[in-house]
């Protein structure tokens, strides 16, 4: 999965918030995926770095265990579906530039011209984002990309498997992809439309605290109850990655 470089902020804020008991209820799937993860068959991945890997993976799974999955049922608890999925329109709407990017660099002129169209209709008729008028329009309808992706569409391999702290799986190849997609995004640094850095990291913090309840159960989907959860992880996201280029 593709995860924030803010997540180190994000769980700094989590260890001083005051937490809440844990709710049950938690993101439904079908809202993060088309198809389940044994339905798209991917190639192994280039594991070299497993014995290091399995470190920071064990080390994050408490993480997320101890500090990240219960913030984020708090944050779930506490603050209101509406304003939840508000936030979390406007932010992806921000990020319509690395979308643009990714499909033009993979000569899909046609997909990025409706990612332009979702951008101009959610942010006029969306006021500003908050409302995803695009969805109600099947016209402008396409596949989610990012640079990773592009350049996997383009025969590149992911190189290796990587576990990073904090962040989680990817891959050499997407790790790389992600400095692409910041580049051009409004939000992070350096093509930042806001200058003042303290402004910059607090919209970060947000937009990342609004997406951990569903980062929490995407990982939880991707762990599951596994004999070998640092495996069943690894293929899962390898299967999820190879499911989105095929896109």
């Amino acid at each position: 999965m593709k995860a924030s470089r803010t997540i180190l902020t994000a769980v700094t804020v989590a260890i001083t918030a005051s937490l809440a008991p844990a709710q049950e209820d938690g993101l439904d799937m079908e809202d993060l995926f088309e198809e389940d993860f044994e339905e798209t068959v991917a190639p192994p991945i280039n594991d070299p770095l497993e014995g290091l890997n399995r470190a920071i993976f064990r080390f994050n799974d408490v993480v997320y265990s101890k500090v990240a999955k219960p913030f984020a049922r708090t944050y779930a608890k506490v603050v209101p579906d509406p304003v939840e999925k508000g936030l979390g329109n406007v932010f992806d709407n921000a990020k319509f530039p690395s979308r643009f990017v990714s499909n033009v660099f993979q000569g899909r002129f046609g997909n990025a011209g409706k990612e332009t169209g979702q951008f101009l209709v959610n942010s006029t008729a969306g006021l500003g984002g908050i409302f995803k008028i695009s969805d109600e329009m099947p016209e402008l309808q396409t596949s989610r990309e990012d640079f990773g992706q592009a350049m996997g569409s383009w025969g590149m391999g992911h190189g290796f498997y990587l576990v990073i702290p904090f962040m989680g799986p990817t891959s050499l190849r997407d790790f790389a992809g992600d400095f692409v997609d910041d580049t051009v995004e409004p939000l992070p640094e350096p093509a930042s439309l806001i200058d003042d850095d303290s402004d910059r990291m607090t919209l970060r913090i947000v937009e990342f605290t609004n997406r951990l309840p569903a980062l929490m159960d995407l990982y939880d989907s991707m762990r599951r109850s596994a004999i070998d959860p640092y495996v069943s992880v690894r293929d899962a996201y390898t299967q999820r990655r190879a499911r989105q280029v095929a896109e």
